[in-house]
């Protein structure tokens, strides 16, 4: 399956163990597709359910580990995902802001 090239990695203020024992320190988020919108809106569960499953896709990560992550490193997660909602020109400056 093809991904869009932009991709942003995120350094957790807390790492973690995965449930394979290996380390996590950064995490690497692609650009959401449509399909992943769709996947999101058929979903099963409560609004924050939906929301975990979709950002664990698109970090290439299973739910279980994003379950461990503080609320701060996922608050960054959040982050990242709102930038990508932005048009391409104004990402670069919002990264900065932020």
């Amino acid at each position: 399956m093809n991904f869009p090239g932009d991709t942003v990695t995120i350094n957790l203020y807390s790492p973690v163990t995965l449930e394979n024992g290996a380390a996590l320190n950064t995490v690497t988020m692609r650009e959401p597709l449509v399909r992943d919108r769709i996947a999101y809106a058929k979903d099963r569960g409560v609004e924050e359910e939906k929301e975990l499953r979709m950002i664990a896709q698109l970090c290439n990560l299973n739910e279980a580990d994003v379950l461990q992550l503080t609320a701060a490193d996922y608050a960054q997660l959040l982050d990242a995902f709102n930038v990508f909602m932005l048009p391409p020109d104004k990402r670069e400056r919002e990264r900065i802001v932020a």
